[in-house]
């Protein structure tokens, strides 16, 4: 049973049980690395994690975390936007995870902007196998988390029903700026 919580505990309720063992996976916005690190524990010694940031400060908290836990090696971290990860992964990734917004304890003038979320996403669903998942969560309680979300919410709707199944979640219990989460798993 998956508790409601929130879209982020709801995200993290979604990898359990999903990540194996080998699996290939990504963050695509690394942060201070908690979901990076996550994701290492979950693909084992023979999985790989990749991770994108286009702040230093928030490779080196992933970096730091990483190797704190003995799980530096599980992992290869990008200083670049998420919008050029297929430069970096072959098709074949079992989870795409995203966390939209700003470095959290970092500076809120530098956040994702849907100009990359978009393309990133567009590379994610390319490079998810068969059964793979994405996974966003949007934080709307800033102009640009606005921009993002409805974006997002036009870019879920034109994905083709036949490759993709998508699900928009909100809590509207939790106010106008609660976080939302989009989860897609490709056919």
């Amino acid at each position: 049973m998956i508790p409601l919580r929130n879209a982020r505990y709801l995200s993290q309720s979604l990898l359990e049980g999903f990540v194996r063992e080998g699996d290939t996976c990504v963050d695509a916005t690394l942060g201070n690395g908690h979901d990076c690190l996550r994701l290492c524990q979950m693909v084992g010694e023979t999985g790989l994690v990749h991770g994108f940031d286009v702040q230093e400060g928030a490779i080196q908290n992933t970096e730091d975390r990483l190797r704190e836990a003995g799980m530096l090696g599980r992992a290869r971290l990008h200083l670049c936007s998420h919008a050029e990860m297929e430069r970096f992964i072959s098709p074949g990734v079992r989870v795409v995870l995203f966390n939209l917004g700003w470095l959290p304890g970092g500076d809120h003038g530098v956040t994702t902007r849907a100009e990359s979320t978009l393309p990133a996403m567009e590379a994610a669903l390319r490079l998810l196998q068969g059964g793979g998942r994405l996974l966003v969560t949007i934080y709307p309680g800033h102009e640009e988390g606005l921009r993002e979300l409805r974006a997002l919410r036009a870019f879920a709707g034109g994905l083709d029903i036949r490759r993709f199944n998508a699900l928009f979640c909100e809590f509207p219990n939790q106010g106008s700026e609660a976080p939302r989460l989009l989860a897609v798993e490709k056919a």
